[in-house]
């Protein structure tokens, strides 16, 4: 493996050495792009010992002598051209808070789209905010957004990476309606921020933005955004001032008491319902600064459950684990401290823990992160060239450790070290890592990241230890028409990395990715971007052997009312055990919003598919429509449909249907009722399949099954901390032996949540 990886590595040095000569131009370009954005004038943001009311109306007088910023360029979808409405902001600060206001004018304030929405899930409606990049160094910004009803939004923006939603601070908004638009005030304590302790005036990166969605979406912001630069947060104007501030060394306390009731019954068996369990136990969140740009974060006797449940996914025919995102707040914190290429750190593979310790800070380039946790349970993936399973061994306690460091140099360079621990009575897993980020000019990168693993077994008989490395190299170039990838992977047979998600091993994987982009000539046009993608990649196991060889094709284009339209047609060779099969596929995805509030959402996939039961070809079609129905300024529809029809030299195999229903009642801004119905079903036609399928009568020739979960959710939040849930869900089950759904199991539970600052 090291040969072929010293092979690939030489490869990749000589590519990225004649990009660099071939764009000696590119770079001079890029240097004189960059050269204007440092020419940019600074926004200098005042003191001024006064503070505003926080109630959307813009006439206090503190707001006359801040710094005026005016929004005057739309980025997207038009390129850097007149904003289509008139957007001013204002920004101030005391030494404790910055202020900021925007007067959003509109030429139809009817239509400004002003609905109840939940906190951070805002897209889609008028909004204003901004973003500052408080290190200076062009890779992360602290966003936030206030709808025009007074909604708040707020999340960290890396570049090259999807923002992060899960980041949440303690801040102040409202909002104000009014005949020629709205206005938007804000209030954010610097203690909500993180930022360097320099003694001397600050220098952030900012960004001043406002949505205005009509029959197109429009992005407004206070500079031009250059598409020929890939980088974004780079164009940050600069906003100097905030001198003599420090981060502040806040404690936040965060008590938690959660209490439930619980009834299960088997519907096979007895079908008689448990006596009811209940428990109710408290837990302490605490967040601590210590020092300038470092965060201390524990929880104690946590409560992990989640209130809401994950989105049903189809669990057959898989030849891989199903990925699942973490939703847990203590984990979510801060996460972006552990990201790497790979997904080395997957903290669901935490399940029951007692405690959690987390550390993370940023200081003069160099950030750093560590958590310790224990786990009343052992998880992790079995991963090989071909499968991947989870492990769940329950009453086997773990202990886990995560550290990781990173340094940025140069012009947005990186270096990060890496490694995970996992160590259990049965098995331990170590993980070492070196990742970075390489700049070669505006336009290019390269990214690599080196792993080694060393996993034990015990037995009554002893132990077994294997140990193995991994690698990943990645060219990108992007600017504003082309993008073009290439990534190799290596992965040893013998890597694991048991808390993070790999969830495939033995394998030398070569990608090459293109996509030429198109702009229209006028704002006016119909469509807003075209785009045709090209994609291949081979694969093979470490002896050599080809797994899989797959192409595609790609045709993209975006129009008014937030329409995308994609046609994929692509050729698979895929190795199953010791057969090959030939799969040929087409996709067609279509998403549109005829009118505001309403968002339509249509995704087609047929083609050959491999049945990884039966070891066979198949023709499979996969229908999913969703649809999202702001229904008036209160009520919200969302629902989730996906069909799966899977056929066999004409015979059916299965049919499977997964159903996501949501109905949200918001109160007001704070308070919501939801209801949520899950449902999953599968009928098999047992005469298709090569292994014994247990039904009860001779003549079934269908195995049928059928889960249900619902659940009312009652949610009064005043911030991200301070909350009160209370919900009653139930879980049900119906096979061919059982004709209608019967509950399984039904739970009340309620949590409650305060947040102290000190």
């Amino acid at each position: 493996m090291i040969k072929n990886g010293l092979a690939q590595l030489a490869k990749l040095i000589a590519l990225s050495l004649m990009v660099q000569l071939f764009c000696g131009t590119v770079s001079a370009n890029s240097n004189s792009e960059q050269l204007a954005q440092n020419s940019k004038q600074d926004y200098v943001i005042p003191r001024i010992d006064q503070q505003p009311v926080i109630d959307g109306e813009l006439d206090d007088s503190a707001w006359q002598n801040a710094t005026i910023v005016e929004l005057n360029f739309e980025t997207s979808p038009g390129e850097n051209t007149p904003a289509p409405v008139k957007t001013t902001a204002r920004i101030f600060e005391d030494g404790e808070t910055i202020f900021i206001s925007f007067q959003a004018l509109d030429h139809e304030p009817e239509k400004i789209r002003n609905y109840l929405l939940d906190r951070d899930e805002v897209w889609g409606a008028d909004m204003v905010g901004l973003k500052f990049d408080t290190f200076g160094e062009s890779r992360k910004a602290f966003q936030f957004f206030v709808t025009a009803r007074g909604i708040q939004a707020d999340s960290i923006q890396e570049d090259f990476r999807d923002d992060d939603p899960n980041w949440n601070a303690i801040w102040q908004s409202a909002a104000k309606l009014h005949s020629k638009g709205y206005s938007v005030e804000m209030a954010i304590p610097l203690k909500a921020l993180r930022f360097p302790a320099t003694g001397k005036k600050q220098r952030w990166g900012v960004e001043f933005l406002r949505f205005y969605p009509r029959a197109s979406f429009h992005r407004i912001a206070n500079t031009p955004v250059k598409r020929s630069i890939s980088c974004k947060i780079c164009q940050f104007r600069k906003l100097v001032g905030l001198k003599d501030i420090t981060p502040s060394n806040n404690l936040q306390l965060t008590p938690t008491l959660v209490s439930s009731s619980q009834q299960q019954r088997d519907i096979l068996a007895t079908n008689e319902w448990s006596d009811t369990e209940s428990d109710t136990s408290a837990g302490l969140d605490v967040r601590w600064g210590i020092t300038d740009g470092t965060y201390l974060s524990a929880t104690f006797n946590p409560d992990f459950s989640q209130v809401e449940a994950n989105s049903a996914q189809f669990d057959i025919n898989n030849a891989f684990s199903i990925f699942v995102d973490e939703k847990r707040p203590f984990f979510l914190d801060g996460s972006d401290y552990f990201n790497t290429s790979n997904r080395l750190v997957h903290t669901k593979n935490i399940t029951a823990p007692d405690y959690g310790i987390k550390l993370t800070g940023q200081s003069d380039g160099h950030s750093y992160g560590a958590i310790v946790t224990d786990d009343q349970n052992t998880s992790y993936l079995v991963p090989s060239s071909q499968t991947s399973d989870l492990v769940l061994l329950e009453g086997v306690s773990s202990n886990n450790q995560i550290l990781r460091y990173q340094n940025d140099f140069g012009n947005k360079n990186t270096i990060g070290l890496l490694t995970t621990n996992k160590d259990s009575d049965v098995r331990t897993n170590r993980v070492l890592s070196v990742d970075g980020k390489q700049w070669l000019t505006q336009n290019q990168s390269l990214s690599y990241q080196i792993m080694q693993s060393t996993s034990k077994d015990f037995d009554d008989g002893g132990s077994h230890s294997i140990s193995d490395m991994a690698y990943s190299l990645r060219y990108e170039y992007e600017d504003r028409d082309w993008k073009a990838v290439v990534h190799l992977r290596d992965f040893g047979e013998d890597f694991r990395a048991d808390l993070g998600f790999i969830r495939k091993v033995d394998f030398i994987s070569n990608t090459a990715f293109a996509r030429r982009t198109w702009f229209p000539t006028q704002n006016s046009s119909w469509w807003n971007k075209i785009a045709v993608i090209a994609f291949y990649n081979q694969t093979d196991d470490q002896t050599g052997q080809e797994l899989q060889q797959e192409a595609s094709f790609k045709f993209d284009i975006e129009g008014t009312y937030q329409t995308k339209l994609r046609l994929e047609s692509g050729v698979k060779r895929r190795l199953w055990e010791t057969q090959y099969f030939d799969e040929t596929f087409q996709i067609f995805r279509f998403e549109v919003e005829p009118v505001a509030g309403l968002k339509l959402n249509v995704r087609l996939r047929q083609g050959d598919t491999i049945d990884f039961v039966n070891s066979q070809l198949g023709n499979s079609r996969r229908l999913s429509p969703n649809l999202k129905w702001q229904v008036n300024d209160h009520f919200l529809f969302e629902s989730e449909y996906s069909k799966l029809d899977f056929d066999v030299e004409e015979e059916s195999l299965f049919d499977a249907t997964i159903t996501n229903l949501k109905l949200t009642y918001l109160f007001d801004e704070k308070s919501s009722l939801r209801y949520t119905m899950q449902s999953s079903s599968v009928d098999r036609n047992v005469s298709q399949y090569n292994f014994f399928v247990t039904v009860d009568t001779d003549d079934d020739e269908d195995e049928s099954s059928k889960n249900v979960a619902s659940q009312l959710l009652y949610t009064y939040r005043v911030n991200p901390q301070t909350l009160f849930f209370a919900g009653y869900s139930s879980q049900g089950f119906k096979n061919q032996d059982i004709r209608n759904i019967r509950d399984t199991g039904r739970t009340l539970f309620m949590k409650f949540s305060y947040a102290w600052q000190i």
